[in-house]
C-alpha cells in the first residue's frame, strides 16, 4: 500500500483533503494531511514570524512521526513551495513528487518572484500589491476569495468561512535547495478549467522533460475540493 502525504496551499489546512483523502484511505493507503503552522486548525499559532522554512519544518515533522518512507508527496498551489523544500531534504525517501496546480520553484526562489514570471505583468502588479498590502496589516495577508480561483459556487462560501490570513513572510522567504537525489517520478496536474491561472506557465515548461508527466482536469484551482474523486483517481494510479 502507498504512502501519501498531501500538503494544502496558502490560507487552506487539512480540511481541504477531507474527501481526497476519504477516497485514498478507502483504498487502502496511508494518507497524512499536515496543517502548517498559522492556519486551519494552528491558526492561533501563525504570526508575522511564520516562514516558508516553518511549513517545510512542519511537513517534515508529521513525516517523520509517522515514519514515512516511499512517499508519493502532493503539494497544492503554494504547497509546491513546501514540498520542494521537503522533497529536497528527504531524497530517496519520496518516490513520487506531485504538483498540484502549483509552484515549482528554483533554489533561491520565492513565491513572489515566481508570481512575477508566470503572470502577465498587469495581473501580476495586483497580486505584489495585495502582498505589500499586506506588510501594512501586522505581516498576514488575508486569503484571496474562492470566486477568483473559480471554485464551483456551491463550494465558495465553505472555501472563503475555512480560509484564514497567512504570514506574509510565508511568500517572501526564497526556497533554498540542495539538490539532493530527485524522485523517481514527477507528475504536474494542471487544473485546465480557471484563468488567469500563473500554472499554466510552470505546466508548460515541464511539459516534455525527462521525469515529467503533465496530467490536466477541467477543474478550478481548488481541484480537491470540486474534484476530489477525479483527484483520488489520477492519485491512485501513482499507488
Amino acid at each position: 500500500m502507498a504512502q501519501y502525504v498531501l500538503v494544502h496551499g496558502a490560507w487552506h489546512g487539512s480540511w481541504c483533503w477531507r474527501d481526497v483523502a476519504a477516497a485514498l484511505r478507502a483504498a487502502g493507503h496511508t494518507v497524512v494531511t499536515p496543517t502548517h503552522t498559522g492556519v486551519g486548525e494552528r491558526a492561533h499559532q501563525g504570526g508575522a514570524d511564520v516562514t516558508l522554512q516553518t511549513h517545510i519544518r512542519d511537513v517534515l515533522a508529521a513525516i517523520e512521526a509517522e515514519e514515512l518512507q516511499d512517499i508519493v508527496l502532493v503539494g497544492h498551489s503554494y504547497g509546491g513551495m513546501v514540498i520542494s523544500g521537503v522533497a529536497d531534504r528527504l531524497g530517496a525517501r519520496v518516490r513520487t513528487l506531485v504538483y498540484l496546480d502549483a509552484f515549482v520553484p528554483e533554489s533561491g526562489q520565492s513565491l513572489i518572484d515566481l508570481v512575477k514570471v508566470a503572470l502577465p505583468a498587469e495581473i501580476a502588479a495586483g497580486f505584489i500589491g495585495a502582498f505589500h498590502d499586506s506588510a501594512r496589516e501586522g505581516g498576514l495577508m488575508a486569503p484571496i476569495p474562492a470566486e477568483a480561483f473559480g471554485i464551483k459556487p456551491e463550494n465558495r462560501a465553505w472555501v472563503d468561512r475555512r480560509c484564514v490570513p497567512q504570514s506574509l513572510a510565508t511568500f517572501t522567504t526564497p526556497v533554498l535547495l540542495a539538490g539532493s537525489a530527485a524522485p523517481r517520478e514527477r507528475v504536474y496536474i494542471l487544473a485546465d478549467g480557471w484563468d488567469p491561472s500563473p500554472f499554466r506557465f510552470f505546466a508548460a515548461r515541464v511539459e516534455g522533460q525527462p521525469g515529467w508527466r503533465l496530467v490536466k482536469l477541467a477543474s478550478s484551482h481548488d481541484v480537491m475540493v470540486d474534484m476530489p474523486q477525479a483527484l483520488a483517481a489520477e492519485l491512485l494510479k501513482l499507488a
